[in-house]
């Protein structure tokens, strides 16, 4: 099952590309909102085989997910492949260059599941995905706001 959504930015691709590979910064962001993250590469530069290991509550259970980037050609596109128990998600940001100053994101997010309680969990994700498109295009439009504020400030200093 995949869910998409897209957005457009006030930035180069060059620039959205390195603001969206800025790991720290989404680091920061889960640890803020209760999530520990651990990077199983820390101090080196985010490239293909950088992993993470995400460990997090929801609905009451401790889920314990390990996260690895998959593909990362500059400027297009960066692949993450999470694996938790149960269940594999892929998630794929892709940039098009709309012209100098302008650039397009396309988040695609693939769940498959492997056990019968996920695949009930999916199942229940479809009978919900008209919701669950909408508030993944809000918080994509959202991150993208974030992103541009993060480019201005750049420019500015």
């Amino acid at each position: 099952m995949d869910f998409k959504a897209k957005d457009d930015l006030d930035v180069p691709i060059e620039d959205a590309f390195d603001l969206l590979s800025d790991y720290d910064v989404f680091e920061r962001m889960a640890m803020r909102r209760g999530i520990e993250v651990r990077r199983h590469d820390a101090g080196q530069a985010v490239s293909v085989g950088s992993s993470w290991t995400i460990e997090f509550n929801w609905r009451g259970k401790d889920i314990k997910m390990r996260a690895q980037v998959v593909e990362f050609e500059r400027p297009d596109v960066i692949v993450l492949e999470a694996v938790m128990p149960g269940m594999d998600v892929v998630v794929n940001f892709e940039l098009v260059a709309l012209s100098r100053k302008r650039t397009r994101m396309h988040l695609i997010i693939g769940v498959s599941a492997k056990t019968l309680p996920m695949r009930l969990l999916v199942q229940s994700l479809k009978l919900a995905r008209g919701n669950i498109d909408k508030r993944l295009q809000d918080r994509v439009q959202s991150q993208c706001r974030n992103l541009e504020a993060r480019y201005r400030q750049r420019e500015t200093a």
